[in-house]
């Protein structure tokens, strides 16, 4: 199984943060152009996983119309596209109006491909509460993984891994803006199903691997950070290979090529 991971290519005015230009994001067209072509030519991937943040929130139209934009050009793979609704996503659009761009009837669902079975969470942000996995979802979540006889892998857009900050130029020092408060209880579901291989997010603009439990947890990197403050794009993109229970996670781009992650999911077999 082989599979490409797009996340957080904040399409629309460019992000400054203290500063410093971090969201080089006025030739995403170019950016993901070139995805296109090495997924098609190349890479042929099973599916391909956009882990939120489609644009870098302006008004309600240009966003609309920049989700809109990236959809219709990332029609050009030749594969299936699943989305993953991230917090600009949601800024100006409402979570219906965003279902319906994205031809969804729920932001969390799940779908299978090969012999695994693959779940997207929605990750909800609001200044009151954090950053959620509702209880609804909660529900849901544990009865799907109930249901499948499968291998599963999971997407989400904000953080479920107790990662450590220092260093990350949006987030040290504030993790309430990038991981999931219940983050804890969702990786006890995880954990109590016994079949779940890896956990990918994006939104933290770096690239990690942390471990709870065996599970490995993936950060990957936004297409248009400015990663070493050079004032050049990532450009960053993921290839995931999974054959039996090993997962490797290949990050390619300006910045991070030939950067490779491998896990292995011992307690898979330990428990079962």
């Amino acid at each position: 199984m082989k599979f490409a991971i797009l996340a957080d290519i904040h399409l629309g005015p460019e992000g400054y943060f203290k500063g410093i230009l971090r969201k080089v994001n006025k030739n995403v067209k170019i950016y993901l152009d070139d995805f296109i072509e090495e997924m098609n030519s190349d890479v042929k991937p099973e599916f391909v996983v956009v882990l939120g943040d489609l644009v870098e929130d302006d008004n309600k139209k240009n966003d609309k119309d920049n989700v809109v934009y990236i959809i219709k050009l990332l029609k050009k793979l030749e594969c299936p596209v699943y989305y993953v609704a991230g917090n600009h996503d949601l800024k100006n659009i409402s979570e219906s109006e965003l279902m319906g761009l994205f031809s969804q009837k729920s932001l969390y669902y799940s779908f299978d491909s090969g012999n695994l079975h693959f779940i997207v969470l929605f990750s909800k942000a609001t200044e009151e509460e954090g950053i959620l996995i509702t209880d609804e979802q909660k529900i849901w979540l544990g009865e799907d993984l109930t249901k499948t006889d499968k291998r599963c892998v999971i997407f989400v857009h904000h953080g479920l891994a107790d990662q450590n900050l220092k260093g990350n130029p949006w987030f040290e020092g504030r993790p309430e803006f990038c991981l999931v408060e219940n983050r804890k209880e969702i990786r006890d579901i995880f954990e109590q199903s016994n079949k779940v291989l890896a956990v990918f997010n994006g939104h933290l603009h770096w690239d990690r691997q942390d471990i709870h439990n065996s599970i490995p947890y993936f950060t990957i990197q936004s297409l248009t950070e400015n990663e070493e403050n050079k004032g050049i794009a990532s450009e960053a993109y993921a290839i995931v290979s999974i054959i039996n229970d090993k997962v490797d996670v290949e990050i390619r781009g300006n910045y991070s090529k030939g950067f490779h992650l491998l896990a292995y999911n011992k307690r898979l077999h330990k428990d079962s």
